[in-house]
């Protein structure tokens, strides 16, 4: 009950914020995707194991296809959840950086679903250890999560010799859709 209670509060909350977006002037619009002033703060750190295949763009490409899942944990993910990643890493795309593109589900312990896209860039080198940083977008969810929109930055770390064990730490704002 607790859990539903905090959940509820924070989805009043960014619906109440949303609200007096549209009061303020927007009226008219329908199905306005913002991310109300005062949203609360998103942290998480997933940690997961990748499975990586050439990517099939040789050319435009030259690099690889990622499948990664594994566990995570943040300030609005509830009981911990699972993280699940597909993505393409391209080196041909940016000259001498990897352009990394992707997108995560991350499900929590009750089914809840968050979903959101990132765009990573990183130097290319002879180094083992990679350290993509970029940009991530929620794109919506189920559950707890309906209707979430926000963002923010995102770190990796990735042992190029140890895919088994990828980091990620997202820091950003999450609010809710507010819909006329």
């Amino acid at each position: 009950m607790a859990k539903m209670a905090q959940r509820r509060s924070a989805r009043i909350a960014g619906v109440m914020a949303g609200a007096a977006l549209v009061v303020g002037g927007t009226t008219g619009v329908s199905n306005a995707a913002t991310t109300p002033p005062g949203a609360s703060a998103f942290t998480g750190l997933g940690n997961y194991g990748v499975v990586t295949t050439t990517h099939p763009d040789a050319t435009g490409c030259n690099g690889y296809k990622v499948v990664g899942s594994g566990t995570v944990s943040g300030n609005r993910i509830t009981g911990g959840g699972t993280w699940s990643q597909k993505e393409d890493a391209c080196t041909a795309t940016v000259p001498g950086k990897w352009d990394i593109n992707g997108s995560v589900t991350i499900t929590e312990a009750d089914g809840d679903q968050l979903f959101f896209t990132y765009h990573l860039s990183a130097p290319l080198s002879e180094d083992t250890m990679v350290y993509p940083t970029g940009t991530f977008t929620i794109t919506g969810g189920t559950g707890s999560f309906d209707e979430a929109v926000g963002g923010g930055k995102m770190n990796a770390s990735v042992n190029l010799l140890d895919k088994a064990h990828v980091s990620a730490n997202l820091d950003g704002t999450m609010g809710f859709r507010w819909q006329i």
